[in-house]
């Protein structure tokens, strides 16, 4: 046990330096070495929403366009109320012309409660709801109200869990994904470099995975169109996924 506890204390000290070394390194306006500590937080703990955020800062900072808004999107993923993370994405689209998609309900949802938290409460208020109307069935009497209240958890703890399916960007059938080529993207109409353009997309562009063919992937846009991109331009949103 005491073991364990030196262990948990070391690893707390060796993150917290890490931690003092990407501050250190933002202060000097070091960002190259910044990155280089937020990289090495990401690869070697279970990154947060703060750590991609500050990645994204630090890339931005440099220049890097695809980089920082691949980051916000990825610190939103994890936390979809972080504002900050929110705002310097919309900030940079705006400076860089990156169309993003329109604001919709799921954007307000997951700002008030993560996927995730919705997902848990919901399917605790339908396993509670499942087990009063079990418990009022053996009731002899005035059994009323709490057939009523848990008929009312059913309902309720339903339509959580199926807002945090449907808001969790990790369970939609198409991929987020973000373009990472430096100069951008041309959208066509086949998957073909001969085939008629759709439309060109800046680097940081966010796009939504369709069907991936081997060196073309079919993206869907924030416009509504939808077209095929080269694979190698693109880079998935959520963390060790592949396109």
């Amino acid at each position: 046990m005491r073991l364990l506890l030196i262990a948990l204390l070391g690893a707390a000290c060796i993150l917290t330096a890490r931690a003092g070394d990407a501050q250190a390194a933002f202060d000097n306006k070091d960002y190259a070495a910044a990155v280089k500590d937020l990289e090495s937080q990401i690869a070697t703990s279970r990154p947060n929403a703060e750590t991609y955020y500050d990645l994204g800062l630090a890339y931005e900072k440099q220049g890097a366009t695809a980089q920082a808004m691949l980051n916000y999107e990825r610190a939103l993923l994890l936390d979809p109320g972080l504002k900050d993370a929110r705002n310097e994405l919309a900030l940079l689209a705006a400076a860089k012309n990156i169309p993003l998609p329109p604001h919709s309900w799921k954007d307000d949802v997951t700002a008030v409660a993560h996927p995730e938290t919705q997902l848990a409460l919901g399917s605790t208020l339908v396993w509670a709801g499942l087990f009063g109307l079990v418990f009022a069935s053996q009731m002899p009497r005035r059994r009323g109200l709490l057939n009523a209240l848990s008929v009312f958890a059913l309902l309720v703890g339903g339509a959580l869990s199926a807002s945090g399916w449907l808001t969790d960007a990790r369970l939609s059938p198409a991929r987020p994904a973000i373009v990472a080529a430096k100069d951008g993207t041309d959208v066509l109409t086949e998957p073909a470099t001969n085939s008629p353009q759709i439309v060109s997309l800046p680097a940081g562009s966010p796009v939504a995975v369709v069907s991936p063919r081997g060196a073309w992937t079919y993206v869907d846009l924030a416009g509504g169109a939808r077209g095929w991109v080269q694979t190698a331009n693109l880079s998935p949103i959520v963390p060790g996924e592949t396109l």
